[in-house]
């Protein structure tokens, strides 16, 4: 998969060379598998439901999506369908879960007709975007991975002074480059700076 280097969206066009490489599409192509094979896929992370049997489970769209907010909410399994519309079969495996859906801000009515349907699945369907995006969120697509981004930014750190410029301040322009020299030469390290009186 590609994606968009300044928004970290998945690239979907399909003028895009080389978006997504499936590899039995290559076998076909190849006439390697026969032309009405079929894939069958699971939920991203799906592995995990095993390992954390009593883990409340978020639904999301993206894998990106899903490994962001891992991070960011490590009380969840994060899972992904891989796609707005890959909302089938693959659902089975969350039966006896307790299952919170975040779609994107664009996916909210989709998800929510199709999940309305699962049957003996506990699934509910998170409202937060669909409720706070804003005109230009909706524009941008977001999910709730950029949501949590956006709330989580801190500002940027300033980062420390060397020891070796605090120092090189006290000498005359024209011997700093020396000085800085003998200082990575000899590995020193300050101790204390303090003006001589």
């Amino acid at each position: 998969m590609k994606y968009d280097p300044n928004t970290g969206h998945r690239l979907k066009d399909p003028d895009t060379p080389s978006r997504i490489t499936w590899v039995h599409s290559i076998l076909k192509t190849r006439t390697q598998l026969p032309e009405s094979w079929q894939l069958t896929q699971c939920l991203f992370g799906e592995h995990l439901l095993t390992k954390y049997p009593d883990k409340k489970v978020a639904l999301v769209e993206s894998e990106k999506t899903a490994i962001i907010c891992a991070a960011l909410m490590p009380s969840y399994i994060w899972l992904a369908t891989g796609g707005k519309t890959q909302l089938g079969d693959k659902l089975r495996i969350l039966k006896g879960r307790d299952v919170i859906a975040f779609p994107d801000v664009d996916g909210y009515e989709e998800w929510k007709k199709k999940l309305s349907t699962s049957g003996s699945l506990n699934i509910r369907i998170s409202g937060y975007l669909e409720k706070n995006a804003t005109p230009e969120d909706r524009e941008a697509h977001i999910d709730i991975a950029d949501l949590l981004l956006r709330q989580n930014k801190r500002p940027a750190r300033k980062e420390p002074e060397k020891p070796s410029n605090s120092i090189l301040r006290y000498f005359a322009p024209e011997h700093r480059a020396e000085v800085q020299a003998l200082i990575d030469e000899l590995e020193l390290v300050p101790v204390s700076i303090s003006k001589i009186r």
